[in-house]
């Protein structure tokens, strides 16, 4: 028996234009000195083959370098919540947020991480005037001296840089017109599976977070539950937010959106503390749609803040 045809997959059919309002943005953190560093030959007694493992050396214990690397990725983690992956450390930026995202790129840059900084930097001063004597004897036969560079090029090794450049323009001035058309539609395709992308991760986001509210507003028989104000604001701030973040146009998933919002207005923890009829009516509305933006979210395996 002849097997069904299968339909061919369609891609979906994304305007792409709302990006072009966006800037991309590159934002590279680099470190002075690392944490850890490979040891090679080092004998231990396991009946693995020796090529099958990696043994590492912390070169250095120190909070001050994990304050900048926390620091760092806090920044990181706050970019991404603004703005939508790209390739490698660009990102896609709506204009809305790039006033907001500048000021905090530029305080970080110029006020809070040189002052962690200069505080790793006199704890390293202070070992590299001991010629690293206390690192010495806790590594013993694994304390390597040319693994801690001069101060003064440990320092300059901190940098944080970033740049900003319009969306979907190239300068291919001067090639033929089969490399521009290939180069315009390899890029249009890398920004397709961007964009593709923040989709998945905003319908995740927002599913989450009415599933999240939901729960708490949920009667338990026996248990009185502690209602906390987190899940409303966050959810209302999603709501509020999302048209300026959605690139896709995702019209059906904001269609779920507006029925949330449409209950919500002027809701605070505060009335939903006092109203158990004004909960009932909330966990209704939020109820109608779950199922729907369930179905509509695709788990990628990426989170969103």
């Amino acid at each position: 028996m002849a097997s069904p045809a299968v339909a061919p997959t369609v891609a979906p059919v994304i305007d792409l234009s709302k990006t072009e309002s966006c800037v991309s943005i590159t934002i590279n953190f680099r470190m002075g000195i690392g944490r850890m560093r490979q040891i090679k030959n080092l004998k231990v007694e396991t009946d693995t083959k020796a090529s099958e493992l990696r043994h590492q050396k912390r070169l250095i214990d120190s909070p001050e370098l994990e304050e900048i690397r926390s620091q760092d990725g806090f920044l990181k983690r706050y970019v991404e919540s603004k703005s939508c992956w790209y390739r490698e450390a660009t990102r896609f930026l709506p204009r809305v947020w790039l006033t907001e995202v500048d000021r905090a790129i530029v305080a970080y840059q110029t006020i809070r991480r040189p002052k962690l900084v200069a505080a790793f930097m006199h704890q390293y001063r202070l070992l590299e005037a001991v010629n690293f004597a206390p690192l010495q004897e806790a590594l013993g036969e694994n304390f390597d001296r040319s693994d801690y560079p001069a101060s003064d090029i440990v320092e300059r090794g901190f940098v944080l840089d970033f740049n900003y450049r319009n969306v979907g323009s190239a300068n291919l001035t001067g090639m033929s017109d089969v490399i521009i058309a290939r180069e315009q539609e390899k890029e249009r395709s890398i920004r397709m599976e961007a964009i593709l992308e923040w989709r998945d991760a905003m319908r995740l986001a927002g599913a989450e977070m009415v599933d999240a509210l939901f729960d708490m507003l949920k009667p338990e028989a026996g248990k009185t539950k502690k209602m906390y104000g987190c899940h409303v604001e966050h959810l209302q701030e999603f709501i509020d937010t999302f048209p300026d973040r959605d690139l896709v146009g995702d019209t059906e998933f904001k269609k779920n959106l507006d029925v949330i919002k449409d209950a919500m207005k002027g809701v605070t923890i505060d009335r939903l503390k006092e109203s158990k009829n004004l909960q009932t009516y909330i966990m209704s509305k939020l109820d109608s749609v779950r199922a729907d933006m369930k179905k509509l979210v695709i788990t990628s395996g990426r989170k969103f803040r």
